[in-house]
Order: C-alpha cells, then sequence, then structure tokens
C-alpha cells in the first residue's frame, strides 16, 4: 500500500468517526431518557426522541451537502493526492523548512491514450504511482506525498534542497528510460525545485513547467536562485513598460537579397540582459506577449523602412493569430510603406491549429498586405510539414538538426528531399547553423537558399 493510500484511509477513518459522532450522542439522549425517568410520560419521551432524530438527520443532510466534495483527497484512478489537499500540506510544510518539489511526467501519455485506449493509459498512470513510490521506497523514503496534478503530470515533494535530490531525479528517469508497462512503451521526464525562495503552489508549477519545457528543448535554465522571482518580474514589466530592449541582428547569407534574423532581449534597470527563456514564458502568463511583440514589429519595421535589407522576426503563432496584432502589423505598413515586402514573420508552432481554414486566410492576408511569410523547424516538427502543404509561404527553415549532422550522408540525403520539396511548393529554403566553410559548402551543393551561421556571420547588437 502506497503512502497515499494510507493516508486516505485514515483519513475516511477520521471521516466516520466524525459522522458517527451524533449517532453516539442520540443513543446517550435516549438512554439517559430511559434510564433516569428524565421525563414522566411515554409521550413526552417520545416527542424529545423525534426531536433529537429530526436535529440528526438535519445534520447528516447538511453534511452531506456541504462537506462530501471536500473530504475526497485522492484521485480515483492512480490514488494519489488530489492538488488541493497536496497544495495545503505542502504549504504547511515549506512555512517550517526547505522543501524540494519534483514534477515527474509521462511524456507520451496523450499518444498511449490514442493508440491503446483510456483503460490501458490509465492502467500506465497507476503502474507509473507504483514505480515512482517503489523507487523512493528503496531509497529509504517510505511516506511519499504524491499528487497527480493533470494528464500524467506528477507532483511530489521531499523535505530538504534540491541538491540532495537532484541525483535521486536523475537515478529515476535513468532506470526508467526504457520501461514497458503491458507491453507499452513509456517515456518518462522530470524536473525539479526547492523552495528556499518563498513563491505561491501556483509559480512553483509554472516553474516547473518552464523547467520541463528548457529541459526537452536542451536548454540551460538559470538557477532560481541567482535572482529572485518576484524581483525578475518586477524587472520584466519595467523593461516592457520602459521599452529597454536589446535588439541584435545575424545576417543570412543567400543567392538573392540580403538578409538579417532578429533576436530580442530584455534589459533591466542595471542594465543586465533577461534573456527570452526567462521573460516569455512570463509574458504568456500575463497576457503581455502581444504588447512585447508589437514593439519589436515597429521597431523592425522602421529599420526596415530605412535599409535595403530584409528583416526576419519570429513571431508566436498565437499572436500571428490575434486580430488585433494584425491590424496592428498593417497599420505599420500603412505608415511605411518603404517596408513592405522586406519583413518576413517567422513562425513556429508544434501543435496543429484545428482552425486550419481561418489561419490559411490570416496567412494569405499578411503576404496580401507586405509581410513574407516563414515557417521554421523544417523537417523537425510535423506541423511545419503539413503547414507547408496547407499555407502559401515564403520560406522555409530547416530544423538546426541537419545542420548539425551536415557532413552526414544520411541527413544530407533527407535534405536534400525536403529541400526539393519545399521548391516545388514555390518555397524557398533556409537553413540555420553553419559554423565551418564545409558546411557552408555542402548547404550550397544541396541548392538551399540561405544559410545562417557563425561562419556566415555573428549576432551583432544593434541597440
Amino acid at each position: 500500500m502506497t503512502y497515499t493510500e494510507a493516508k486516505e484511509r485514515s483519513h475516511r477513518f477520521a471521516l466516520a468517526l466524525r459522522m458517527g459522532l451524533p449517532i453516539f450522542l442520540l443513543i446517550a439522549v435516549t438512554l439517559f431518557t430511559l434510564l433516569n425517568q428524565w421525563t414522566d410520560t411515554m409521550f413526552e419521551s417520545f416527542v424529545l426522541l423525534s426531536i433529537s432524530l429530526l436535529a440528526v438527520i438535519v445534520y447528516f443532510i447538511f453534511y452531506l451537502i456541504y462537506q462530501s466534495a471536500h473530504e475526497n483527497i485522492t484521485d480515483p484512478v492512480t490514488h494519489t493526492f488530489t492538488t488541493d489537499y497536496f497544495s495545503k500540506h505542502l504549504d504547511k510544510i515549506r512555512t517550517r523548512r526547505v522543501v524540494s518539489v519534483m514534477m515527474i511526467t509521462v511524456n507520451n501519455l496523450s499518444g498511449i491514450n490514442e493508440r491503446y485506449g483510456m483503460k490501458n493509459g490509465n492502467a500506465v498512470l497507476h503502474q507509473s504511482v507504483l514505480n515512482i513510490n517503489g523507487f523512493f521506497a528503496e531509497n529509504k523514503y517510505e511516506k511519499l506525498p504524491v499528487c497527480r496534478f493533470k494528464g500524467g503530470d506528477f507532483l511530489l515533494y521531499l523535505e530538504g534542497e534540491k541538491e540532495r535530490f537532484t541525483p535521486l531525479l536523475e537515478l529515476f528517469l535513468a532506470k526508467f528510460q526504457d520501461t514497458l508497462i503491458n507491453e507499452i512503451e513509456v517515456r518518462y521526464d522530470g524536473v525539479i525545485l526547492d523552495t528556499r525562495i518563498p513563491i505561491s503552489f501556483e509559480e512553483i508549477v509554472n516553474r516547473l513547467y518552464e523547467l520541463l519545457h528548457y529541459r526537452r528543448e536542451n536548454k540551460i535554465a538559470q538557477n532560481e536562485e541567482e535572482i529572485e522571482q518576484k524581483e525578475l518580474e518586477k524587472q520584466i514589466l519595467s523593461a516592457l513598460n520602459a521599452k529597454r530592449y536589446s535588439i541584435a541582428l545575424q545576417p543570412v547569407c543567400c543567392d538573392e537579397e540580403g538578409m538579417f534574423e532578429v533576436s530580442v532581449k530584455l534589459v533591466d534597470d542595471a542594465g543586465n540582459l533577461i534573456h527570452q527563456n526567462r521573460f516569455v514564458p512570463y509574458l504568456n502568463r500575463e497576457g503581455k506577449m502581444r504588447q512585447f511583440e508589437s514593439d519589436i514589429l515597429e521597431r523592425i519595421i522602421e529599420a526596415a523602412a530605412s535599409r535595403k535589407e530584409m528583416f526576419a522576426l519570429a513571431i508566436s503563432s498565437v499572436i500571428l493569430r490575434n486580430g488585433y496584432f494584425f491590424q496592428f502589423a498593417l497599420e505599420l505598413l500603412q505608415r511605411y510603406p518603404e517596408a513592405k515586402g522586406k519583413v518576413a514573420l517567422i513562425l513556429e508552432e508544434k501543435e496543429y491549429c484545428h482552425q486550419i481554414k481561418r489561419f490559411k486566410e490570416q496567412i494569405a492576408q499578411y503576404r496580401a498586405v507586405g509581410y513574407k511569410i516563414a515557417l521554421d523547424h523544417l523537417g523537425g516538427y510535423h506541423t511545419t510539414m503539413m503547414y507547408l502543404k496547407e499555407f502559401q509561404v515564403d520560406f522555409a527553415r530547416f530544423d538546426p538538426l541537419y545542420s548539425r549532422h551536415i557532413k552526414e550522408d544520411g541527413y544530407q540525403n533527407i535534405l536534400q528531399g525536403l529541400n526539393i520539396a519545399a521548391h516545388l511548393c514555390g518555397v524557398k529554403t533556409w537553413i540555420p547553423m553553419i559554423e565551418d566553410e564545409e558546411g557552408e559548402k555542402i548547404a550550397k551543393g544541396l541548392r538551399i537558399n540561405y544559410r545562417q551561421g557563425n561562419y556566415i556571420g555573428k549576432i551583432t547588437p544593434i541597440e
């Protein structure tokens, strides 16, 4: 029996005692009435007992109405704690001592549910809980508080700083790296942080998801201890409101007109840079992303109006589909008509947009008013391949994976096939991260239109 199941059993026992207390009280009143002749007649005794019974019935009705929804402390599928119960107990513990919170997730749960059905997906979740509890029990952590936050994401906490438990998490991921449950392949991932810096439960969860994103993208997240979260958020808002941006350009070499890719960081009050992996999640949560991307687009449009080169700027797909953003982008080109045809909006999206007809119309509108559209991660994201056949776009940039392996024959063959397919769709191709002369020579030999990387030119700040 896991700790959460044992905790639920003790909780239900206490609940039964609380519900049984009125019954014991009624029995005591009855015995007192009959044995001590509290009333003179049986009729008066019957009336007293009836009133007591009515009070007990009313108590039970109101108790079940108002309390039953709050008495369930475990998830019915995995028998782990509910989010509310887990967060309340975590808040109590971390007021007294530092606590490390882990998130262990079943990466491919949606694929399992889709392929094998919900019943098998639930079986995978239940066995995953047993795997987690069994592993930590082997390492002398018997009473493990585990919560199923959502889907295949599990939260657990241990008392102590994260440096103490990080090796344990890595050991778990290594042990269950290639695990089969009922002949179903299951892939786990996990991240950890501690509560040395006091933040709310919601902020803990948000930060864990950010760390999970960095891990999946093979990025290095800045330590939480380096910058206090509240101070960081304050600096992000201050930089956004003051429009303190560090804008840098990296040249993109091509067979035709010149182009620059734009990268942006925020600048705090002390002049230090805040990287995108720090401020983008926060701006998304606060609904400030449209303001940020509108400001950057305006500056790039101004620069493009006075130069002959083209500028490529990444815009999040959600903002690109926003009607207010499109109206603002249209007004910018009306103010700076010289910039028409000189700004490319780079679209990167992992999840396929189901309102594809409307999105297709929006892409066509951007191109009609004077913007160019580029798809990112060709050959890496399945969504990019889907959009390539759905949309009329101007550029398609290959996934950096092909750049890193461009000297290998297998990758060259795939690059050649993708390059031909893009050209047949009327799209110019673009490859990033060209780091030496040999890579540049191979890219040219494959007839890729645009090349980018440190060999072509380094990133240079202009503001």
